[in-house]
């Protein structure tokens, strides 16, 4: 067969890509992982800033996919990762390529399939083995695990030795754009090792702590506990509960009459401490927006609900019951209170609408606890 030659009639600019990356590097790796160095060496070129979304929208891909692919090649020795001094990420840099060793037959065939070899496979790594405690019984409270302090030596064995540990981290600091600081660390070491959170469901919970604004490992932690005291252990149980979580949202801005919008920053967490830190269930929460609105029709707003929610949780409320309760009680209060007063007052009181009552004694009730 006669040799051909490949030349072009186009003026446009070009990207130089290393021979010794199509020739090594190329051929074990992942398409879509090819497709993004690639991406990133025209990026080089054009001389722009970019973000990972960026990088994502241009595929029509996820920031997952896209932070998996620069983690592959970061683990190639292709390309570093680069932070100032205050540990925020501030760029990728591509790296000079090396020849790499050639690697047996099979090994490369296995590799080009997608298929890997059981027998390198990097296993994962625990901690000794501690003593086990009886299996709870699924009616009975989830405990959640003590957290413990674990030496730096421990967790730096473990980024070596257990990849999908290695990936949660990665993932959370190009999400985050910062490098994980020690007690980040600590946060997510107790999630994957004593919570026993897996990969998978540790993916979402980054995802959706980030979708709410909360880029910190000492909130994903928080949610994670909540999680587990619910007895999550999957990814699509987590989804459920989200979604119903994230119904809460919608509730409490509509019977507070907000409308056109998403619950701000500051609204979030009031809801987060009233559902996460205070365990009131939604229709305890809803409980609350009703009355506020109620006593204050045209001010009712979260500082009033937080309010009412502050002094119920005060009393142990659990259940829409131990409010009925605590109403009566208060309402025995308020008539020990009215015996020093004139017949002539009480009177007056006991003529009033049960609506104007009940505005009585929630505002009485904030006053003597916030007071």
């Amino acid at each position: 067969m006669e040799t051909i030659t490949i030349s072009t009639k186009n003026h446009e600019t070009y990207s130089s890509v290393s021979n010794f990356f199509i020739d090594y590097y190329m051929t074990d790796a992942n398409g879509e992982y090819v497709k993004v160095y690639l991406y990133l060496v025209r990026l080089l070129n054009s001389g722009r800033a970019v973000t990972v979304a960026d990088i994502a929208d241009h595929f029509d891909s996820t920031e997952k996919d896209i932070c998996r692919a620069i983690k592959y090649w970061i683990k190639e020795n292709v390309l570093q990762l680069e932070y100032t001094t205050d540990n925020v990420l501030t760029g990728i840099t591509l790296l000079p390529l090396t020849p790499k060793s050639n690697t047996s037959d099979d090994n490369t065939i296995l590799s080009m399939l997608g298929v890997k070899d059981d027998s390198t496979s990097k296993k994962k790594t625990k901690k000794e083995p501690v003593e086990e405690t009886a299996a709870t019984e699924e009616d009975e409270p989830l405990t959640v695990p003590e957290k413990i302090s674990y030496k730096a030596s421990y967790i730096n064995k473990k980024l070596k030795e257990d990849e999908e540990f290695e990936t949660i981290k990665y993932q959370i600091e190009t999400i985050f754009g910062n490098k994980l600081t020690a007690t980040s660390l600590q946060s997510i070491t107790y999630i994957y090792d004593e919570l026993h959170f897996s990969p998978e469901l540790i993916e979402y919970l980054i995802d959706y702590c980030s979708t709410l604004g909360k880029k910190s490992c000492r909130y994903i932690e928080a949610v994670a506990i909540e999680w587990y005291k619910n007895g999550i252990k999957t990814k699509d149980e987590a989804r459920e509960l989200t979604k119903n979580y994230n119904t809460i949202y919608k509730s409490v801005l509509k019977q507070l009459g907000i409308q056109g919008r998403v619950a701000t920053s500051i609204e979030i967490e009031y809801i987060d401490k009233w559902y996460n830190t205070y365990a009131f269930d939604k229709g305890i929460i809803i409980e609350a927006c009703k009355r506020a609105v109620l006593a204050s029709p045209q001010s009712a707003n979260f500082n009033y609900v937080n309010g009412i929610l502050e002094n119920w949780h005060k009393f142990g409320v659990k259940k829409i019951s131990d409010i009925d309760k605590l109403d009566e009680e208060n309402a025995k209060k308020r008539k020990a209170r009215q015996t020093g007063k004139t017949t002539n007052q009480f009177n007056q009181y006991h003529n009033s609408t049960s609506e104007n009552v009940i505005n009585e004694f929630e505002n009485l009730f904030l006053q003597e606890t916030n007071n």
